[in-house]
């Protein structure tokens, strides 16, 4: 065994060794550290026992009385004498520490057996060596420290928790396929080492039915081995264990009934939220066929607005038309005005009847006018409440991407509960109930998710509507604005026919006021003229949001169906949501409530059986004895012999050193080296 290998095997035992012994505190407390050092044969039987005892005291050249069962006791670091009374000892301290060891035939607290197989067979350790074939090691850790309580009525038998910590060296050259059945291998260099820690006793406190947590208490080393042979094995006990009532211990087992309790009750509102959501769902689809029917009415609405606007749109070009032609008439009648006078009382008389129709064309210009303007109006509403559906339905996008979160949310939330059920138990009969519950709760993630697409369509199909809306006020706009004018030409027109008829009537002495008459007509004409040319363009400019009018009209009645689709997939989700959630709270959460209900009083017992653990493993501080009033802690450092084959070679100076030294000195080397 070289050196390296030496330290790792001198690691694994000293890490237990050196706890109490690094913790003093400068309290005034005087404290007793306890390593007991035990020789064992190659099977586990005890052939020596050295105790070494440390004590120390925060003031210098300190009086103290210890206790002790120990012979031939000595001090090994200091020149104080002990003072033996019996098992009381008195030392006087030079410094702080003192260091003294003894002898004892006290039976230790755990017993380590050994048992060695060779081929199915069982056989003893000194006919192993350089034997050949598949070898099986047995390491038993037996705690023999038992003592009996009585926790709620009941009689219980409970050990002292010591925790055992084993090193077991394999050569390479001599091992090969190496297997444990607990513990852990690790290697290094030409060595594989096995380490295992056990707690002997503690099964027994563990339920029959609980086999996923029972503590291995023996270690099995199967290997192939070639010229078998074995150093030392070596093991620490000490019953200094972490403590248990610290976070993670058995108490949080009660935080997790009443968590249970906590789970069934959200469970509970759960389940009614999913009705809640499923008659939401269900309104919802229902109106959502009741809007598409409204946008199903405003396209038919729409329909006639176009067909309305494209007559209008043909009226204003004939009207256009014929005023220009009324224009350039009027013009040639004044060029030709020296000929007018021979047709004064002809003119006078159609002059007449121009008055009462530019007085009708007047009128009608009015009326014209009056409903553009309404037309208007109307188109701004349309507009405005266009908006207001396009805000609405960013509510709507906004309410179904929450439904979509919160779906998604209790999704993962069964996902994990899928996952600890099957850690928990694999073939427990909630997981089917899990996983439909999963598969509905997908089922209305992805029906969600539609909804929430469709909405977005559906909104681009309004925002185009608005746009066009909007087009439409513009065209609109520019049409009442035209209308303002040619009722304005009109009134000039009616005031220059009512000039025209008066002048008719005194033709005969007026003719050249019928001139300077006529040029205001040509005035008034142009203005009709000008006003019907501007009615025309806006009148196009109509006509040209009309196609964007029956576009955006097919997207918003195409993006409702696809709507109202994925509404009445969304209800039939919801649907079935709401009905595994009821199967979910009664046949799962209830159920698991119950039995975690039901298992309290047991809880109860293991919290019992915890603290008196942890009351044993406070009292037990030492293996020989301690003062009354001292604090102490032990371990146990156990090496059974190695096993070697018979060598005709002189014992090397290690050998012999290791043998007047004793093996307490020999392993304080191997620390040191």
């Amino acid at each position: 065994m070289n050196k390296r290998i030496k330290k790792i095997c001198s690691l694994a035992t000293v890490l237990l060794m050196t706890t109490s012994s690094l913790s003093f505190a400068a309290d005034g407390t005087i404290k007793k550290d306890e390593t007991v050092y035990v020789n064992l044969s190659s099977a586990g039987e005890v052939e020596k026992i050295i105790v070494s005892d440390q004590i120390h005291s925060d003031v210098e050249g300190q009086k103290v009385v210890d206790s002790s069962s120990l012979t031939d006791i000595k001090n090994v670091k200091g020149e104080e004498k002990p003072s033996i009374d019996g098992e009381n000892i008195v030392w006087e301290l030079e410094g702080n520490d003192l260091f003294y060891q003894g002898n004892t035939d006290k039976e230790i607290p755990v017993e380590i057996k050994v048992n060695y197989y060779l081929d199915g067979s069982k056989i003893e350790p000194s006919e192993l060596p350089g034997k050949s074939g598949k070898v099986k090691i047995e390491l038993e850790t037996i705690n023999k420290e038992k003592h009996q309580t009585v926790i709620n009525g009941e009689t219980k038998d409970i050990y002292t928790p010591f925790m055992v910590a084993s090193v077991v060296i394999l050569p390479d050259d001599i091992f090969s396929n190496v297997e444990v059945n607990s513990g852990k291998i690790i290697t290094e260099g030409n060595n594989q080492i096995v380490t295992y820690v056990s707690v002997p006793g503690l099964n027994e406190l563990i339920p029959e039915d609980a086999t996923d947590i029972k503590i291995p208490e023996k270690l099995v080393i199967e290997a192939d081995a070639e010229e078998f042979e074995l150093g030392p094995i070596m093991s620490v006990a000490t019953c200094e264990l972490p403590k248990i009532d610290e976070e993670g211990d058995l108490g949080s087992i009660s935080e997790m009934i009443d968590s249970a309790d906590e789970l069934e009750s959200a469970s509970s509102k759960l389940r009614d939220g999913t009705k809640t959501l499923s008659d939401g769902q269900t309104e919802l689809a229902d109106n959502l066929v009741k809007f598409r029917a409204g946008v199903v009415e405003l396209g038919q609405g729409s329909t006639a607005l176009i067909d309305g606007v494209s007559k209008l749109d043909l009226g204003i070009g004939s009207a256009y038309e014929g005023a220009t032609k009324v224009a350039e008439g009027i013009r040639l009648f004044v060029d030709s005005a020296g000929e007018f006078g021979t047709g004064a009382k002809a003119f006078g008389a159609g002059a007449t009847s121009f008055a009462e129709k530019a007085g009708e064309f007047a009128n009608g210009a009015t009326m014209l006018s009056n409903g553009l303007g309404k037309l208007t109006s109307s188109t701004k509403e349309l507009e405005t409440g266009a908006k207001t559906l396009t805000g609405g339905t960013d509510k709507l996008i906004a309410g179904e991407k929450q439904i979509t979160t919160g779906v998604t949310a209790s999704l993962k939330g069964v996902q994990s509960l899928i996952k600890a059920v099957k850690q928990q138990d694999p073939k427990s009969p909630m997981l089917a109930t899990l996983k439909q519950i999963e598969a509905g709760l997908k089922a209305v993630e992805d029906g969600s998710n539609n909804m929430t697409n469709e909405l977005n369509n559906f909104k681009k199909g309004q925002q185009k509507l608005t746009a066009g809306l909007g087009e439409l006020g513009k065209g609109t706009d520019t049409i009442k604005e035209t209308a303002g004018l040619l009722q304005a030409g009109s009134k000039g027109l009616v005031e220059g026919a009512d000039k025209l008829s008066q002048s008719a009537v005194q033709l005969d002495t007026g003719a050249k006021k019928i001139v300077g008459g006529s040029k205001e007509l040509v005035t008034g004409s142009q203005g009709v003229s000008d006003g019907l040319g501007k009615l025309s363009e806006g009148s196009k400019a109509i006509m040209a949001g009309k196609d964007k009018l029956v576009t955006g009209n097919k997207e918003l009645l195409s993006a409702t169906n696809q709507l109202v689709d994925g509404g009445n997939r969304l209800k039939d989700g919801a649907k079935e949501l709401n009905v595994n959630m009821n199967r979910f709270h009664q046949e799962g959460i209830k159920e698991l409530s119950s039995v975690l209900t039901e298992k309290t009083e047991s809880l109860d017992d293991l919290l019992l059986v915890k603290d008196e653990l942890v009351k044993l493993a406070d009292e037990y501080n030492s293996f020989t004895g301690i003062g009354k009033d001292m604090e102490g802690s032990v371990k146990f450092i156990m090496k059974t012999e190695e096993i070697k084959k018979v060598k005709e070679t002189v014992v090397s100076t290690e050998t012999e050193d290791k043998e007047k030294k004793g093996f307490i000195n020999w392993i304080k080397g191997l620390f040191g080296k």
